[in-house]
């Protein structure tokens, strides 16, 4: 998935959670990046793509935060990508905060919108552009027209 199809901010943090297999097994595991959407989790041969599962994530407050994941890709060795499915407004609003304390933990103290939208940087980058040449080479043109144009 590209930056521009994104619809959440990801934070590249490594936190603690609980993954329950389809037969209830728990297993620790670490997820290096998240979002209000979803995360991706550390290598594990054992969860397929499509696969549905039950993670925790503990809260500031040392509660744990129990959300339902689907495995959306999986990146060999590496890591798997899963999305929170059916997660209610007030459960994004407790990964905002545990995304913000783990900030925090980390020295990076900062207020996050767990709802802003990443930025688009393909159209933030036209947006920026310098005029093309043809738009300079348009503009001298138009000058010198204008000089040679005008009555002395």
């Amino acid at each position: 998935m590209s930056i521009n199809q994104r619809q959440h901010i990801r934070f590249s943090l490594d936190i603690p959670a609980i993954r329950y297999s389809k037969f209830g097994e728990k297993q620790e595991t670490l997820l290096h990046q998240i979002s209000i959407g979803g995360c991706l989790l550390e290598w594990d041969e054992n969860l397929l793509t499509g696969e549905v599962f039950r993670l925790e994530i503990q809260l500031p407050n040392l509660n744990w935060l129990p959300l339902v994941c689907k495995v959306l890709y999986k990146f060999e060795d590496n890591g798997i990508g899963a999305k929170f499915i059916d997660i209610t407004k007030f459960e994004q609003e407790l990964v905002g905060k545990i995304i913000s304390h783990a900030l925090s933990q980390e020295g990076l103290p900062m207020q996050i919108d767990p709802f802003a939208h990443p930025p688009r940087f393909a159209q933030e980058a036209a947006a920026r552009r310098a005029p093309s040449i043809t738009d300079n080479r348009k503009q001298q043109d138009e000058i010198l027209e204008n000089i040679m144009s005008s009555e002395l």
